[in-house]
């Protein structure tokens, strides 16, 4: 798979994570975080159940949206990847909503590359029940 293709796939994967412009430090940036660091290391690992507990209550059928997801990420042959997420941008952060960006790696065969560029779109999360959730439940590939 060429470097071209596979840059796709990571960026079409990086706008659906962030799919909706920055930040504080504090616990609930740490959690966000987390939520992006978990979204990815789903991917890696295929784990569908890990990236249905990451979408908000609102979904319908979270299980089915992503093991959606997760198949069409192997198909477009990404399985090989893996993400280091090394940061988060938030803005726009309240008490129980925000916008962020993740800030790290992908690392392909061919390569490596930004999670994230300035073309990317910020995430909507909210939080439930004290437990920051991705607000869009549209995870395609």
């Amino acid at each position: 798979m060429t470097v071209l293709v596979r840059t796709a796939g990571v960026a079409l994967l990086g706008l659906t994570v962030v799919s909706c412009g920055g930040g504080g430090v504090g616990r609930d940036d740490a959690a966000i975080l987390d939520v992006f660091r978990v979204f990815f290391q789903a991917f890696e690992d295929g784990d569908e159940a890990q990236l249905a507990g990451l979408l908000n209550d609102d979904c319908v059928d979270p299980e089915q949206i992503a093991k959606s997801a997760i198949q069409s990420y192997l198909e477009r042959g990404l399985d090989g990847n893996s993400y280091d997420v090394t940061g988060a941008t938030v803005r726009d952060l309240t008490e129980d909503s925000a916008e962020a960006i993740p800030e790290g790696i992908v690392r392909f065969e061919d390569g490596e590359s930004p999670l994230a560029d300035e073309d990317s779109e910020y995430a909507r999360l909210v939080k439930v029940d004290g437990e920051w959730k991705l607000a869009d439940c549209n995870i395609f590939f």
